[in-house]
């Protein structure tokens, strides 16, 4: 029996309006990332990993990044995706939060900032946050998911779990949680996938 749910932030409630300000290099790089990780050597490796745990990590990790695809990395690209204006909500993010009542309602994100005052400007509400820089360990750790189900107070088994990475959020199979694969793009441009994701589960 579900007894939460819990939603991925980036890409799955919450998203870019635009990417006009950033370079198609850029951007191809931040979408396909993985031929610049593989050339990492081990340090640069461990940072990349542990990028969203801390701003000084995730600034060093990106930086790596654009630096092996020949690219530099302005302050403000990095100002502008750790900035809470930057991110709006998806039209449907509303809509299934007040789906997912009168079950306990949470947020499992690898991400190096607080996330808290962009829900707030939108007055959607959860009831718990479960951050990698403040619980140590990202996703496709299980223990991000256990962390999660545990602020929650219920247990894997019981928690539905939406996300739009199939690795990092797909891993909640592992922990022993439901997971739901959603569709993603940029705000504007995605379809309405988050209700119909939730109803597939019987909630609605």
């Amino acid at each position: 029996m579900i007894k939460a749910v819990l939603f991925d932030f980036a890409g799955t409630l919450f998203g870019r309006p635009t990417y006009r300000w950033l370079s198609p290099p850029h951007l191809s790089v931040l979408r396909a990332p993985a031929p610049f990780v593989a050339r990492m050597n081990a340090a640069e490796r461990a940072v990349w990993d542990a990028r969203d745990l801390t701003v000084l990590a995730s600034r060093s990790a990106y930086w790596t990044l654009f630096r092996l695809a020949g690219l530099s990395m302005p302050d403000d690209l990095f100002q502008r995706l750790n900035n809470p204006a930057f991110w709006l909500p998806y039209p449907d993010a509303a809509p299934a939060l007040a789906a997912a009542r009168p079950l306990k309602v949470g947020v499992l994100s690898n991400i190096s900032w607080d996330i808290r005052s962009v829900f707030s400007r939108e007055s959607l509400a959860v009831d718990a946050f479960a951050l990698s820089f403040e619980i140590g360990v990202s996703k496709p750790s299980v223990r991000a998911f256990q962390a999660a189900c545990v602020r929650l107070d219920v247990e894997p088994a019981e928690c539905l779990y939406l996300g739009d990475d199939p690795v990092a959020d797909g891993a909640a199979v592992a922990a022993g949680l439901r997971f739901q694969l959603v569709s993603t793009a940029p705000v504007g441009r995605r379809e309405p996938v988050l209700v119909e994701a939730l109803a597939r589960h019987g909630i609605n």
